[in-house]
């Protein structure tokens, strides 16, 4: 049974206190950025977009919008992707050596986790896109550098539209 503190219970605290209207409010609001996102990578033609929806989710709803986060999510999503990137280059590069030396990388990065070490690019963000960036699927239909420059143009977007956002609210919040 889940208890209070755990972070299943607490997986929408922004529901708090947001009436049906302002919810409402929010949706068009959440609506309206998104296809903005969508429209952005279809401009800038990203085969990958649904890596920049992956940082997204993970900074807005996991770290929600924390500008303390932004950096280690931003760098860890791209240090994921690039040790991804070595699981796949490596073996072909080096044989049996570069599969070890690989797994060796992973092992490290799992260790430095657990040891709270160089937490701004290993941590849960790096695992995240450790994991996506490793499904062999995935790079039938893209790469992972197209996947990190979803990622770089998501974070961008997402970085100035919160941003703005707090800056309007800050400065709505004295006239309220």
């Amino acid at each position: 049974m889940a208890s209070v503190s755990d972070p299943i219970v607490e997986e929408a605290p922004a529901a708090q206190g947001l009436t049906p209207a302002k919810g409402f409010a929010v949706l068009i609001g959440v609506i309206v950025a998104v296809a903005a996102l969508i429209g952005i990578g279809v401009a800038l033609e990203l085969s990958a977009l649904y890596a920049g929806f992956l940082f997204a989710l993970y900074w807005t709803g996991l770290c929600h919008a924390d500008f303390k986060q932004f950096v280690p999510a931003l760098v860890g999503s791209l240090g994921g992707l690039g040790l991804a990137y070595g699981l796949s280059a490596l073996p072909v590069a080096l044989g049996g050596a570069g599969m070890a030396l690989a797994l060796a990388l992973v092992l490290l990065a799992i260790y430095a986790i657990i040891m709270g070490w160089v937490p701004v690019l290993v941590n849960n963000a790096f695992m995240l896109f450790l994991t996506v960036g490793s499904i062999p699927v995935l790079h039938e239909q893209t790469t992972l550098g197209a996947m990190a420059w979803a990622v770089v143009v998501a974070a961008v977007y997402l970085g100035a539209l919160v941003m703005l956002g707090k800056k309007l609210a800050a400065r709505q919040a004295p006239a309220a």
